[in-house]
């Protein structure tokens, strides 16, 4: 029970666990509703098959980062993945709309997957213990 609380305060699994449900929440609306989200795609895909098709696209590979992040399986890779997604975001949003809050969102969102992707280890490993 101890390492489960343990696990559970790390601020490590804090920002992967809320990281991932934002990320997943996000995907899979894409996944299920394109439609709505097209309109964030770059205008000159229009309106088509192919901007909701990359919608979807985006949406799996949200959802998938967000399982990545929950059950701690390469979280470094998956918020790098995720860091890299959130700058191609912002700079869309920037460009289309100019700052907003929707941007400034994506801004804290990106500072956290960075941070994620930085920590110095996904994986913590037992120190042995002494046998004095």
């Amino acid at each position: 029970m101890r390492s489960v609380v343990r696990n559970a305060i790390n601020p490590e699994n804090i920002f992967s666990y809320a990281l991932g449900f934002v990320v997943a929440w996000f995907g899979l609306n894409e996944v299920f509703a394109p439609q709505e989200w097209a309109t964030f795609a770059p205008p000159f895909l229009g309106d088509g098959t192919l901007a909701i098709s990359l919608v979807v696209i985006h949406g799996i590979i949200l959802a998938s980062c967000a399982l990545l992040l929950f059950f701690n399986l390469y979280r470094r890779t998956a918020a790098a993945i995720l860091a890299l997604m959130f700058v191609e975001i912002i700079v869309g949003l920037v460009t289309q709309t100019g700052l907003s809050d929707i941007a400034v969102r994506d801004i804290g969102l990106c500072g956290m997957a960075v941070g994620l992707a930085l920590l110095a280890s996904s994986v913590h490993v037992a120190e042995p213990s002494s046998s004095r």
